[in-house]
């Protein structure tokens, strides 16, 4: 390690973010991943810790020997699937896993860097399961804030939209909300999909935010006081409507020769309520257009805000990305 460089401690390095975040970070910064079950690839010092475990699964001796070497935390660790074993998980793991890592930020004297998400802004409706996980998702997210604001040490809070899949990608984390719609979208189902068309949802290409993320991160060590505060990474005014992300999908369709039998989208039907699959993960992700757009706070750290022109051209990658 060069002796004139910070050393980031990153967790999460194998997750969607931390997979692009760790080589921007590398680049700038030595990088230690934490990890639980699989090593990161790159460059990186790794450790092996449980944020589920008490003082992260290390020995008194371990932990303190770490928190020795470290000069910030990049907490990009947490839960996000929607189908946990069951939903304390949520809690457990981005909430009291939050605690963790913030008492080892403590015991370090460090500042943090919490990737928490747009979605702790948010109150999901509804008592069915999808409703349920989605909720208590952003309410493990709340939690983590919370508890944030209680460390000694800065703490930056990014909450960050949905992301489209990276610029070199070869293939979309179609786990994620954005290209499991795509997916959907493009089998070209009979009735379409149940969204209102002017209804729209937030997503930001993920460059933009690894780049907002590094730029946080250096921020924070220089000592900026300003940086310890809650930053939305969004795409903000240019959001995305239902109506374009299926004009992407039948552009696709059309231009290879499968032009669809019916609609993609179709109006929801009130008499047919969904409780599950992705017709209701849809209804819940959608914000009506009357819903104020997210506030982005991209210009603070980068050159401008994102522009629709590039949503458009991202959002026309993560189809070609998901065409089966």
């Amino acid at each position: 390690m060069h002796p004139s460089r910070s050393t980031v401690l990153l967790t999460g390095s194998t997750g969607v973010i931390g997979t692009s975040l760790l080589p921007a970070l590398a680049a700038r910064h030595d990088v230690t991943a934490l990890f639980r079950n699989r090593k990161p690839d790159g460059p990186a010092v790794c450790v092996e810790g449980d944020l589920t475990a008490e003082g992260l699964g290390m020995s008194t001796s371990e932990r303190r020997a770490l928190a020795a070497k470290i000069d910030i935390i990049v907490h990009c660790a947490g839960l996000t699937g929607m189908t946990p074993p069951d939903l304390t998980a949520f809690d457990t793991i981005n909430a009291e896993g939050t605690r963790s890592i913030l008492h080892l930020a403590e015991e370090a004297r460090v500042p943090v860097l919490l990737l928490s998400s747009a979605a702790a802004a948010f109150q999901v409706p509804g008592e069915d399961l999808t409703a349920r996980r989605m909720r208590a998702y952003s309410s493990s997210k709340r939690r983590a804030e919370e508890l944030a604001a209680h460390c000694s040490q800065p703490v930056a809070i990014v909450r960050p939209a949905l992301l489209f899949a990276a610029r070199n990608a070869t293939t979309a984390p179609l786990h994620q909300f954005p290209h499991a719609l795509i997916t959907a979208l493009l089998q070209g189902r009979a009735g379409g999909l149940p969204v209102n068309p002017d209804h729209w949802c937030d997503v930001l290409p993920i460059e933009l935010l690894i780049d907002y993320l590094t730029a946080l991160t250096d921020a924070l060590l220089s000592g900026d006081g300003s940086a310890a505060t809650l930053h939305w990474v969004t795409a903000g005014q240019a959001r995305l409507t239902a109506a374009d992300i299926e004009r992407a999908c039948l552009d696709y369709l059309t231009e290879t020769g499968r032009p669809p039998t019916g609609p993609l989208l179709a109006p929801p039907a009130a008499s047919r309520p969904r409780s599950h699959g992705m017709a209701r993960i849809a209804q819940l992700g959608f914000q009506p257009p009357e819903h104020p757009a997210l506030p982005s706070h991209l210009d603070r750290l980068l050159p401008g805000q994102l522009t629709r022109p590039a949503a458009l051209e991202a959002l026309a990658r993560s189809v070609r990305l998901c065409a089966p």
